[in-house]
This record gives structure tokens, C-alpha cells and sequence, in this order.
């Protein structure tokens, strides 16, 4: 359970690198934050397995959202540069 509650102080930070130029996938992500802190707390005072099984669920859920995230903030420009230098050059 260590190395779930580590991503959620990870996953508390990706709103704040997406804030400015991704607000919408942002706040997307938002619920999905809380979700994991209220569940992570429920199973620190109540451990039992359906607790962990939807705590698991919405880690997974995060942890795809977090990757579409780093897609869109890192991949996307990486992608439309390499796009541009296949393009044949025009001749104005």
C-alpha cells in the first residue's frame, strides 16, 4: 500500500503542472484526487478488502488519466513537430 499512497502525493501535483494550458484535463482530475485521498483514509482507519478493491479501482482510473495527461502535455508537441518536418516544404 506504500507505493499507493506515494502516487497520490504525485497525482495531488498533475493538476497544478496541466493548470495553464490544460485546465479542462485539469480539473478532470480533480475528483479523481479526492476520491483516492477519502478512500486511502477510509482503509487507514477501516482496512477491509472491498475499501482496497475500490481504492485499487480508482488508482487505476488515475493512473490512466495521469498518463493521457503526460500524452497531451509532453507527446502532443513532440508529435505535431515531427509532422511539420515530413510536410514538404512549399515554395511561396
Amino acid at each position: 500500500m506504500g507505493i499507493f499512497f506515494f502516487y497520490m502525493f504525485v497525482a495531488s501535483a498533475t493538476p497544478l503542472f496541466l493548470w495553464l494550458e490544460y485546465r479542462k484535463l485539469a480539473i478532470a482530475s480533480i475528483p479523481g484526487i479526492f476520491a483516492l485521498w477519502i478512500l486511502g483514509a477510509i482503509y487507514i482507519i477501516n482496512p477491509t478488502w472491498w475499501i482496497e478493491a475500490w481504492f485499487i479501482f480508482t488508482f487505476a482510473v488515475n493512473v490512466v488519466l495521469a498518463h493521457y495527461a503526460a500524452i497531451v502535455l509532453y507527446g502532443m508537441p513532440y508529435i505535431r513537430a515531427k509532422r511539420l518536418e515530413r510536410q514538404p516544404k512549399r515554395l511561396v
